[in-house]
């Protein structure tokens, strides 16, 4: 089968850097299969374009992964493929693992999936693609249970992608640059043409179930803290970690307090 992962549009800003999952599966693909990626936030696509490709390059399979800002711009492309052929879609991630009834059609809505998975994929996509190439697709699938708990992919033989293999033009920051600015960047020392931000996973999932959080579950490296010190305290090791390593720290909060805490941490780090 030929394969298309469709990573659709955000729908907020430029989304310069590439989404993990469909590389992750692509691994993950055995090798009798093809695989073609594009992500819509870097490589912009009207619906009658994405149909054309699927036509065109003989798709038989199309996986899309989206969180819920982008829920909107997977169903319209996802009917208009559907419209327009009779290719099996399947839709995961955050937004559908929340709501898998939604793009089943089951709430009222239009259906834009043939199949949805709820949950991580990674340890139950191979049964899927014997299911879909055998024309079996089942309308849901989920990962295993233990003792009442879905389990989660392991690091332990997570699958190495092979970046030095991938086209990652459509990702290179500096092609967004305006010319004058990358003048000025050359005048103060910048002298790189490309500049890439690649995701580097080290945790699978956060393991909190902050009620205000729709994706609880599903990726990140998540931290936990009582004291805005202890917060203080991790950020000044993590950035002399990647100091030690020539990399960079970015932080992100989630808080009910946010702008009280947020004050508060800044403070501390002065």
């Amino acid at each position: 089968m030929h394969i298309l992962f469709y990573v659709p549009d955000n729908q907020v800003t430029g989304n310069f850097m590439p989404q993990l999952w469909p590389f992750v599966l692509q691994t993950l693909t055995p090798k009798e299969h093809q695989v073609t990626i594009i992500d819509g936030n870097a490589q912009h696509l009207r619906p009658h374009e994405l149909v054309r490709f699927v036509i065109d390059n003989h798709i038989d399979l199309v996986g899309m992964g989206f969180m819920t800002r982008m829920a909107q711009s997977a169903y319209r492309m996802a009917d208009a493929i559907r419209q327009a052929t009779k290719v099996p879609i399947i839709m995961g991630g955050p937004h559908v693992t929340a709501l898998p009834d939604e793009p089943l059609g089951l709430t009222g809505r239009p259906q834009y999936a043939d199949a949805v998975v709820v949950g991580e994929a990674d340890e139950i996509w191979p049964s899927i693609l014997r299911d879909a190439a055998n024309g079996t697709l089942q309308r849901v699938y989920r990962p295993g249970v233990v003792d009442g708990k879905e389990v989660k992919p392991s690091l332990d033989h997570y699958p190495a992608i092979p970046w030095e293999q991938v086209d990652l033009t459509r990702f290179n920051l500096m092609r967004f640059v305006p010319e004058g600015v990358k003048k000025f960047l050359r005048h103060i020392g910048f002298t790189y043409d490309n500049f890439y931000a690649i995701p580097m996973e080290t945790g699978r999932g956060c393991p909190y179930g902050c009620e205000f959080c729709t994706v609880t579950g599903f990726f990140g490296t998540s931290m936990r803290y009582r004291k805005n010190e202890d917060v203080v305290a991790e950020i000044h090791r993590l950035k002399a970690m990647a100091k030690r390593n020539n990399g960079l720290v970015m932080t992100f909060f989630v808080d009910d307090n946010l702008a009280i805490n947020r004050a508060r941490i800044k403070s501390l780090l002065r």
